[in-house]
């Protein structure tokens, strides 16, 4: 019960259904996933120590604050690791993952023109992982949604950036990439992707 409840809560923070300043209480996680508050304290706390969720206070959680240092970080890490799992899943993927895209790229880009935040993240959220579950490595694809749990919350604030039309710019090429099987455009247009999106973060982080 608990892996089930700790898969539910990743879903909720990856698919957009937990933006920061945003908070939750266990009870209300108790209801809405219809289990008693035990295996939801669990849960939370493994999620707690990745660094996905923070105690607000008392028995409310919510998405710890974004650091620098922290930004730094997962940007440095995702690039090597996500790219990497790009090249391998162009390398085994079959003629059934560009079609896959195409849709997903569609959803992206009826979020952004519709400014649904949500939609869009959890858009966001499908495209890539649908290219990194190919990959076929379920260790790298563990690791890499680790990184997602910390960082996905975060593209909340980018709609107003203007990051939603360049990252769907990107997301166009790495379709394309995939489709003509050229990996090291899919791997550059990927970079550009995440490097926008810290370019982005970083700037409202100064602010």
């Amino acid at each position: 019960m608990q892996d089930g409840v700790y898969r539910q809560l990743c879903r909720l923070i990856l698919e957009g259904g937990l933006a920061p300043g945003e908070s939750i209480t266990v009870a209300k996680l108790a209801d809405a996933f219809g289990v008693s508050p035990m295996p939801v304290r669990e849960a939370l706390a493994r999620l707690t120590n990745v660094g996905a969720l923070t105690t607000v206070s008392g028995r409310t959680v919510g998405i710890p604050a974004l650091s620098r240092e922290r930004l730094i970080d997962l940007r440095r890490v995702r690039l090597d690791v996500e790219t990497t799992a790009t090249r391998w899943a162009i390398e085994q993927s079959g003629e059934d993952l560009p079609s896959g895209l195409d849709e997903r790229l569609a959803k992206l880009s009826e979020a952004e023109a519709r400014e649904d935040t949500q939609s869009y993240v959890s858009a966001n959220y499908d495209f890539h992982f649908a290219i990194y579950r190919a990959a076929g490595s379920p260790l790298m694809l563990s690791f890499i949604e680790t990184l997602w749990l910390q960082i996905s919350p975060f593209f909340h604030l980018l709609r107003t950036s203007g990051n939603y039309r360049f990252s769907n710019i990107q997301h166009e090429a790495i379709r394309n990439a995939i489709h003509e099987r050229d990996t090291d455009a899919a791997v550059a247009a990927l970079t550009a992707d995440i490097e926008g999106a810290y370019q982005a973060l970083l700037a409202i982080l100064q602010d």
